[in-house]
């Protein structure tokens, strides 16, 4: 209940004292050490510009410059399962998801803090109900297409509104983001129904 009570709160500073305290029962009361997530090790070429391994595994190919080649070479434990990448879980899949995809916000290169993305910054109401980003000017899509809200909230819908005829994905779940917003707008029965 803690870490709920928490992440309620738009506060970092705030948040943190129960964070800890909710490690500290964890500590005391769970027979086990949770991991958050594994490590990321990586190689590369000595001459490879702005090489970097991140915490996350979500390298970044574009800024990585290959000595005098033309291309990159990235080896991984096996093939993307999929690349509809909201609906994707796995490691193998998301790696390059990071590199043909770009979020509101985003994880610094190489580490674990979160920096602006397409959105220059994003505000949370107090009740953290609402939040309003605002879109870095500029931005367009690989046709040409300027990015606006309206794309934003259409990305959004595909995932949380199961009736959305984009919310198809590799098998349907949406896992992250049933997982990161607590439930979808509809449930599979309510789908089916209309």
């Amino acid at each position: 209940m803690r870490s709920l009570r928490a992440a309620a709160l738009a506060d970092p500073d705030e948040r943190y004292p129960i964070y800890i305290e909710a490690n500290e029962l964890i500590k005391q009361h769970v027979p086990m050490i949770p991991i958050a997530h594994g490590g990321s090790g990586t190689a590369f070429l000595a001459d490879v510009v702005g090489a970097h391994s991140s915490p996350l595994g979500n390298e970044y190919f574009a800024v990585m410059a290959p000595g005098d080649r033309d291309q990159l070479v990235w080896m991984q434990n096996a093939e993307p399962i999929g690349l509809y990448c909201p609906d994707e879980t796995d490691g193998e899949s998301l790696r390059p998801c990071e590199q043909i995809n770009e979020a509101l916000l985003a994880y610094e290169v190489g580490g674990a803090a979160v920096i602006p993305s397409l959105a220059t910054s994003c505000e949370a109401s107090e009740d953290l109900k609402t939040w309003t980003c605002f879109i870095r000017e500029g931005v367009k899509f690989h046709n040409g297409a300027d990015l606006d809200a309206g794309d934003v909230v259409a990305s959004y819908m595909a995932q949380w509104d199961m009736a959305n005829p984009l919310h198809v994905g590799r098998d349907g779940n949406f896992t992250y983001f049933n997982a990161l917003f607590g439930s979808f707008l509809n449930t599979p029965e309510e789908v089916v129904e209309e």
